[in-house]
């Protein structure tokens, strides 16, 4: 892991290094300068800080930071068509983004839990997935299908989920195409489109559709 050492309560880099285990099985040695006081910032996801640290001229320093790990795998069920959606990876309960994480990747989190926002369409919202230490958490979705929508001419469009009961809003179509493919996930869905040449509301086509995996 990288590691970034500071000078105590300021912004100068002192010293950069890429952590890792020696050939005895032990952490790497690091040399430091024992006139300065450091602020450490490991590079995990999320990063782990330890301020102010001294060290002692002439002995060998332990600098302890707790910083348990896991890893979190993102899977697609069959064939993915070459279709392979990102995810936001947020920490439980805060918007700020952490990491971008593609689908076929396993990427290691510090432990605990985080919320992702897959951005499929629609996108699919999961709440509280837990990192556990030293274990892997695998997520699977299914397959996106490849949809053509193919009009006579150009026009005003948008794709809804339809389920029925509740119609939400998915995306718009591109006014400048007559011919498009969007991958959608498994559902029901419907598209509304209207030609630019039209000012008339009775001239709105509905089409409801599913989709399959």
């Amino acid at each position: 892991v990288n590691m970034t050492f500071y000078e105590a309560g300021t912004n100068k880099i002192k010293y950069n290094y890429l952590h890792t285990i020696n050939n005895r099985g032990n952490p790497d040695t690091l040399v430091l300068d024992p006139n300065l006081k450091y602020d450490l910032v490991v590079h995990t996801i999320p990063p782990q800080e330890k301020k102010n640290i001294s060290i002692e001229r002439g002995k060998h320093n332990i600098i302890s930071l707790d910083a348990p790990q896991g890893h979190l795998k993102l899977d697609i069920d069959g064939n993915s068509n070459n279709y392979f959606p990102t995810t936001i990876i947020r920490k439980g309960g805060e918007m700020k983004t952490l990491n971008v994480q593609e689908f076929g990747k396993t990427e290691k989190y510090i432990v605990g839990k985080y919320d992702l926002e897959i951005l499929t369409l629609p996108r699919i919202y999961l709440k509280d997935v837990e990192v556990k230490q030293s274990s892997t958490n695998s997520l699977r979705i299914q397959t996106s299908a490849a949809v053509l929508f193919a009009s006579q001419g150009n026009g005003f469009g948008s794709v809804y989920t339809d389920d029925g009961k509740i119609v939400n809003w998915v995306c718009n179509l591109n006014n400048k195409l007559q011919n498009e493919i969007i991958y959608l996930q498994p559902g029901k869905y419907k598209a509304v489109f209207r030609p630019d040449f039209s000012t008339e509301t009775n001239k709105t086509i509905e089409r409801n559709f599913e989709v399959q995996s």
